[in-house]
């Protein structure tokens, strides 16, 4: 039976996080101890493994992963993508927890198993990493290497980090090992980089003010994307079929993610015949979950999407996004189209989760019941809709840009050289 560094990181979380279970009499002592002992853990296996600095750094290497792991996708993806296209010669590595899904990729990069050894080796020799979340806290960054974290939320609303309404004792060491470790991080506003970096993350090092490089191809002409869509889905594409992508965001936390109990849904086939006749379309309704859920909104006509690979692509098909608290909502904002919030559990959510902004202060209009949801489709004044989504972007002082990506690659061509 084998076992790698990152079972036993996963043994010790899972043990400390069913420990502080147990001890509910002794809620806050027990957090803290908990919060203490996976600090201690994290430095101790740290240190162990700059054991794997006696490999020297390829200055030709480049490191990438996606939602831990889990895609080809995002921000990392658009990068990898155009630094291949500059520099061709370079050593690209994706890492994956499942490589064998993405060996399409091989004619372009070298594949690594996100969680094992060789990813180690990768990941201390690489010159360059680029991800888009937070990298385990237990792997050591050399001086001389830089992390370039692109995050993934573009236009946030729900808090993070220490802005969080329930506050988790075991952030101040979290961001404290994690700030260490950044050379920069990427962002697409100033409200970005002064409510989430600075405040949320506690980060005070260096931003780039590019923009989010997925988001690059919603700015730009991308009809081809569409019809990749529509043929993917087996969709057929005339003037009279629209797409409705449903996007929600998730309820707790990565340990037990869910969805929307199945009596706050809305009904998909009164959602798709008011979206018909409001746009005087004939609506497909796609439906993607949050990468850490599992479970779907129930309906006849409901076409799944959230294996399709590429958020981004699916905005730039999309005619009409329907969404709760999820960026999303601030991506597809930038080509202006119909955005409504669909959000039942608003007050809970508010309570345990928390907003930067006044939700109800948003451009997109926002539904707490079935009713109001469909009337908010039935009055839709695009118009309207468009004087408030400018007031919004600046609002956020967005820094997107068509040209994000070339922005990026030039930062890090730049730090290889």
């Amino acid at each position: 039976m084998r076992f790698s560094i990152f079972d036993i990181c996963n043994t010790i979380d899972c043990f400390l996080w069913s420990f502080t279970m147990k001890v509910k009499n002794k809620f806050t002592i027990s957090n803290r101890l908990k919060a203490y002992l996976k600090y201690i853990a994290s430095i101790v296996i740290m240190n162990t493994l700059k054991i794997f600095w006696i490999l020297p750094i390829n200055k030709n290497r480049i490191l990438f992963f996606s939602f831990d792991g889990k895609q080809y996708s995002d921000n990392p993806k658009y990068i990898s993508q155009y630094l291949h296209k500059r520099l061709p010669k370079k050593e690209i590595v994706w890492a994956f927890l499942e490589p064998e899904k993405f060996e399409y990729l091989e004619e372009i990069y070298h594949l690594v198993q996100r969680k094992g050894v060789q990813f180690i080796k990768e990941f201390v020799t690489a010159k360059i990493i680029v991800t888009n979340n937070h990298v385990p806290t237990y792997l050591p960054i050399r001086d001389k290497q830089i992390l370039l974290n692109t995050w993934h939320g573009g236009s946030p609303l729900k808090t993070v980090g220490f802005s969080e309404k329930v506050p988790v004792f075991y952030n101040k060491f979290f961001y404290k090992m994690q700030n260490r470790k950044y050379s920069a991080f990427l962002s697409s506003s100033a409200f970005m980089t002064e409510e989430v970096f600075n405040n949320s993350f506690g980060y005070k090092g260096n931003v780039l003010d590019y923009g989010m490089p997925r988001n690059a191809i919603l700015l730009g002409p991308h009809k081809e994307i569409i019809n990749k869509v529509y043929k993917y889905f087996g969709i057929e594409q005339n003037n009279n079929c629209g797409i409705v992508l449903y996007a929600p965001t998730f309820r707790g936390d990565f340990r037990s993610s869910r969805f929307l109990p199945s009596k706050m849904q809305f009904d998909v086939e009164k959602c798709v015949e008011c979206l018909n006749q409001k746009f005087k379309k004939k609506f497909k309704f796609l439906f993607r979950a949050h990468h850490t859920m599992s479970e779907a909104i129930e309906g006849n006509s409901v076409i799944m999407a959230t294996d399709y690979p590429d958020m981004q692509e699916l905005l730039c098909a999309a005619d009409v996004l329907i969404t709760d608290y999820s960026s999303c909502m601030g991506d597809i904002a930038l080509m202006k189209k119909p955005t409504f919030l669909y959000a039942p559990d608003l007050e809970s959510y508010i309570q345990n989760r928390g907003f930067y902004w006044d939700i109800r202060s948003l451009p997109f209009p926002l539904s707490q019941n079935q009713n109001e949801f469909y009337n908010a489709i039935n009055s839709f004044n695009q118009k309207r809709y468009e004087r408030e989504v400018d007031k919004y972007l600046l609002r956020l002082g967005t820094y997107e840009s068509p040209d994000s990506v070339e922005k990026t690659v030039s930062w890090i061509i730049n730090k290889l050289q």
